[in-house]
């Protein structure tokens, strides 16, 4: 419940603090899209301590906080398909 409280936070406060930034294309990249009330786009970079946000064009870097990205990555998709229900 802690992790999932924990995952449900990291969105909140991503969705709250969007800021510009640069794209890097370098490196492998896992991408995946969650539509709530509006499109957010998740992405992680192979060797990054951080994923990205981008919602209506604005991209917010996320540090991962010693969590892996799989473990981030499963929390977030399970919030988002708990918003379609």
């Amino acid at each position: 419940m802690k992790k999932l409280t924990f995952i449900l936070l990291t969105v909140a406060s991503s969705l709250a603090f969007i800021n510009c930034s640069s794209d890097d294309d370098n490196g492998s990249e896992d991408c995946f899209d969650c539509n709530m009330i509006i499109t957010a786009k998740y992405c992680y970079t192979d060797g990054d301590d951080f994923y990205r946000v981008t919602v209506a064009g604005q991209t917010e870097n996320v540090p991962l906080n010693g969590a892996s990205w799989s473990e981030v990555k499963s929390g977030l998709e399970q919030a988002c398909d708990l918003s379609g229900l």
